[in-house]
């Protein structure tokens, strides 16, 4: 039998967040609550884990809760509720108790709702909620828009994240991805929320809605740009960025437009210099360049970097990475250094092969230079 190969596993794997020594913490957080609990039958999934993804093994715990809790739905959420709020489950530990109000309480709106605004404090139920917003969105934004100014950041930041279009991890919302209106009211609510961690989200809700509709999110920030109290200039300046991220990366002129950038940039660039040409799983790719004004005005430059790597079929697919952006005065020259981290991730699988690299002014492509990544 051939070896696993596991030059490229991750020793932080994300499923290992879910552990044997969380179902005894779950399993003993329930029974607090619900004496009648069965853990010592419980704990026996902790056997099944192993070869298990995090999504696997959420899944897992979550069938095992439906076997041992109450068949009313209603106590059981009570149980699953007081366990929460008196144990010490925190972060993913809390995983298993929004999926299991995601899959069984679709016919308890109300009360699951409420539950999922007591979870999103200590866990986030931006997961949990999709099957609700598939079922009745108008139900569920109706609920959600009394919540826009809540006391908790976490609450605030759900609303944003929970309603995403193309949210990771999450279930697609069709009806989200085809009208964004649905959505926006509530962005515009937050987006000059005092958290970061709320703004962060109206930015992601915006890049999102941007991969569908990119003249809808410039319009919308055109305006919020137009209407921004000065107080607030900032935060929209940091959303207008972070919002517009993967329409820059791909050189749309109304988004390079509205940061500033009127097109294509009267630079020259300098010899790309890489630190290597032969790179291992873990190297560290380190490359260098220069940006040397042609024109008699001040520029705004912005510059990112692809990489095209080789797929399975032996196929590119590139990705574009952020470097850096500035203002350039006439004849003025720029230096730019940049290391680029060849480790593994777990969302990305790397395969031998000549990848290239390529350095994007103001969204045109103006270098390209070949490496081998040998696995």
């Amino acid at each position: 039998m051939p070896q696993k190969d596991k030059s490229q596993e991750n020793p932080s794997a994300f499923k290992l967040w879910i552990n044997d020594r969380v179902v005894t913490k779950i399993a003993k957080a329930i029974e607090s609550e619900y004496p009648s609990f069965k853990t010592n039958e419980f704990k026996k999934l902790s056997k099944q884990l192993d070869p298990l993804e995090l999504k696997g093994r959420v899944l897992l715990i979550t069938a095992e809760l439906k076997k041992h809790l109450p068949d009313d739905y209603k106590k059981s959420l009570s149980i699953l509720v007081k366990a929460m709020e008196k144990g010490d489950l925190t972060g993913f530990e809390l995983w298993p108790f929004s999926e299991y109000i995601s899959q069984f309480g679709l016919d308890h709106f109300d009360d699951s709702l409420k539950a999922m605004y007591k979870l999103t404090q200590r866990f986030t139920s931006e997961w949990a909620v999709r099957p609700f917003l598939l079922k009745d969105h108008k139900k569920v934004l109706n609920i959600l828009s009394k919540w826009t100014d809540d006391k908790s950041v976490h609450v605030r930041r759900w609303i944003s994240e929970g309603t995403r279009p193309l949210l990771p991890w999450g279930q697609r919302i069709p009806l989200f991805v085809m009208d964004p209106t649905h959505t926006i009211l509530f962005l515009d609510k937050l987006r000059h929320d005092e958290e970061l961690y709320v703004r962060k989200s109206v930015a992601n809700h915006l890049n999102d809605i941007a991969k569908n509709h990119p003249q809808v999110v410039i319009d919308v920030l055109r305006m919020w740009s137009k209407d921004v109290p000065t107080e607030h200039q900032d935060k929209i300046n940091w959303i207008k960025r972070h919002a517009l991220r993967t329409l820059i990366k791909k050189g749309h002129p109304g988004a390079l437009k509205l940061m500033g950038v009127d097109g294509k940039a009267d630079v020259e660039l300098g010899k790309v210099t890489l630190n290597q040409k032969k790179f291992k799983l873990h190297d560290k790719l380190t490359f260098e360049f220069t940006v040397t004004s042609t024109s008699k005005k001040k520029q705004k430059i912005v510059v990112d970097y692809a990489i095209d790597f080789v797929k399975a079929n032996g196929k590119k697919g590139k990705k574009v990475y952020k470097l850096k952006s500035f203002d350039l005065g006439p004849n003025e020259e720029i230096t730019l250094k940049k290391s680029h981290s060849l480790r593994p991730i777990t969302t990305m699988k790397y395969y031998s092969g000549i990848h290239h690299l390529m350095i994007q002014v103001n969204g045109e492509m103006m270098d390209k230079k070949d490496f081998f990544l040998e696995i």
